[in-house]
């Protein structure tokens, strides 16, 4: 998808060139639609009509009634069968977007700046477009074949109420022109209500979640506290959906209103055009065909129309949102893969580095530095919000709009290709993924580029003490974790961290960062699980980050952070005998340990 400027019609075009043979035979039908069932029907009702009554005067043959009878049903006949046909060529356009565009939307949301995904206004807009492309795009397509449907079959009724009563055919079209303006302007309302509605939208689905989810169904049963949540989501759900029922309301009454005033106008017609029948200017025949077309246009119009006006009037919205997606900042390489072979790490040092969050006024990190060696145990700590986690988002390449030098070998790390920043970092996060497939590809996740995977795993399996796991499962390895498939089977939260361990355990990544993974954890579960990491670790480079201090003790150097600076460094020893901020923590948290 190219960055541009977005118009309603581009649903049209991008539709085409995805899928441009059926988009034309869709058009074809379309027009042959809309020219059936009004011009064509009302002349062939007028032929049937007009032949009957000769016929029951005397004047023609009964065998005459055969040809426009078999003609009047073979127009209705093509009409339904028109119909079926146009909708399974939609269903197949919406196959092939589903194929080309979803993909390359998700592609482009993959892809997109971290800063974007922490932004709340910006993560409502990605929401917003990627929720269902597919759906808005065929969506704001079908609108627009019913409104070129629509035009054609007016036109038509049109031009043959003109050749036979052509004032009729002006009034028709003097109340048909505000129809247009109010049946856009009720659209574009529609969309804009819904988007205002969308942080309600939002509130509610969490909330949603936290009174069904199975994650929550524990502290749900032992607190109680279901009604209170009902509450919160009837009042998120409410400011919603009267936000949307105002709009609505309002916009049915006026475009509905003014259906209502062509309706009769068509009696008005109606009645205007008995005089022409009975001096016999007008057939009773054509009559009845003018008037059967009149009254159909005037369904067209009254809903026919605000439906398609409201649906072009949404879509074009949407692809204004588009056009904002589109133009968001994306990160080069994103979705390319970590490289085969990790570099070979000496050091990595931070030279006076700056940071702020692009939507904070607040400074995060200021004049931070600090120097890590190859081979070594390093722990940052501090109080929560001091800063340690974005020291993690800053090595792993979420955002390089940094102030200052982060070098990597010397080197400064924006410089290095995205493949050889991945594969520099594997870290195991505080929210750690719970990815509800078989163990052994959970696993796997760590080194998607690495060979010999199956014995690799079994020998991460013993490092990580998941041997007993793995023989309560009921296929071993192959066992689906979790429960979203038939036969997968849930485990608990601690044996959820080890395996998230173990996938940083099978990365051949040079420097392992676990960031307060074990947050969850009791204070002596949290230390015997540094302790064993750190066994399995010797030797390697390894970055422990927490406010709590299970894993000071096993660290070679330990920085403390406060207010975005380092205030202490030291082993765990030298700075208990400094006797400053981490001699403080520590001893608030001995008890903890011991």
């Amino acid at each position: 998808m190219h960055k541009k400027e977005y118009k309603a019609y581009d649903t049209l075009l991008l539709a085409l060139k995805l899928s441009p043979v059926l988009i034309a035979f869709h058009v074809l039908l379309t027009l042959a639609q809309a020219i059936m069932p009004t011009a064509i029907m009302a002349l062939a009702t007028a032929y049937f009509i007009d032949t009957a009554i000769t016929i029951l005067h005397g004047e023609q043959l009964y065998g005459g009634i055969y040809l426009p009878l078999i003609l009047l049903l073979t127009v209705l006949g093509l009409s339904t069968t028109l119909g079926s046909v146009s909708k399974l060529i939609s269903a197949k356009i919406r196959l092939v977007l589903r194929l080309k565009l979803a993909p390359a939307v998700v592609k482009i949301h993959a892809s997109l700046d971290f800063k974007h995904i922490e932004n709340a206004e910006s993560w409502e807009l990605v929401n917003r477009v990627s929720r269902d492309p597919v759906e808005s795009v065929m969506s704001g397509f079908g609108s627009f074949m019913s409104f070129i449907q629509l035009l054609v079959n007016v036109a038509s009724v049109f031009i043959l109420i003109a050749t036979q009563v052509w004032w009729a055919a002006i009034i028709i079209m003097i109340f048909s022109v505000p129809m247009f303006w109010l049946s856009f302007r009720a659209g574009k309302k529609n969309y804009q209500a819904g988007r205002d509605a969308e942080k309600f939208n939002r509130r509610t689905e969490y909330l949603d979640e936290v009174l069904t989810g199975r994650d929550n169904i524990d502290e749900r049963t032992l607190f109680g506290y279901g009604g209170d949540i009902k509450e919160r989501w009837q009042k998120q759900y409410e400011a919603g959906r009267i936000l949307r029922l105002k709009v609505y309301a309002k916009t049915y009454i006026v475009s509905k209103g003014s259906s209502l005033l062509i309706i009769l106008a068509s009696l008005l017609i109606a009645l205007t055009l008995i005089s022409p029948v009975t001096t016999g200017e007008l057939s009773a025949g054509m009559f009845m065909g003018i008037m059967s077309a009149v009254f159909n246009i005037s369904v067209f119009l009254g809903w026919g129309l605000s439906s398609s006006l409201d649906g072009i009037a949404k879509v074009a919205e949407y692809m204004k949102d588009l056009t904002v997606f589109l133009k968001l900042n994306e990160t080069e390489n994103a979705l390319c893969e970590p490289n085969a072979e990790p570099l070979t790490f000496q050091s990595l040092e931070f030279r006076n580095v700056r940071f702020k969050y692009p939507s904070g006024e607040a400074i995060i990190l200021d004049g931070f530095s600090f120097k890590l060696e190859a081979g070594l145990h390093y722990a940052f700590v501090g109080r929560n919000g001091a800063g340690k986690t974005t020291i993690m988002k800053l090595l792993t390449g979420l955002y390089s709009e940094y102030n200052g030098e982060i070098l990597i070998n010397g080197k400064e790390l924006r410089t290095y290709p995205s493949g050889a920043i991945k594969a520099m970092f594997s870290v195991v996060y505080q929210d750690f993924a719970k990815y509800y497939i078989p163990m052994k590809d959970n696993i796997k996740v760590g080194d998607i580029t690495g060979n010999d995977l199956d014995s690799r795993v079994q020998s991460i399996i013993q490092q990580a003490h998941l041997d007993e796991l793995v023989e309560e499962l009921k296929d071993g390895l192959d066992t689906c974790l979790g429960k979203i498939k038939e036969n997968g089977q849930d485990i608990s939260g601690g044996q959820w961290q080890r395996i998230a361990i173990a996938r940083s355990l099978l990365s051949r990544a040079p420097i392992k960062i676990l960031d307060e993974p074990t947050a969850a954890l009791d204070p002596i579960s949290e230390s015997r699980v540094y302790e064993e990491f750190e066994q399995i670790m010797h030797g390697k480079t390894t970055i422990f980050i927490s406010h709590r201090l299970g894993s000071t003790k096993l660290a070679d150097k330990i920085f403390v952070i406060d207010a975005g600076k380092i205030i202490e460094q030291g082993s765990h020893d030298e700075l208990i005998t400094k006797a400053e901020q981490y001699f403080e923590m520590f001893e608030a948290q001995r008890s903890w340990y011991q």
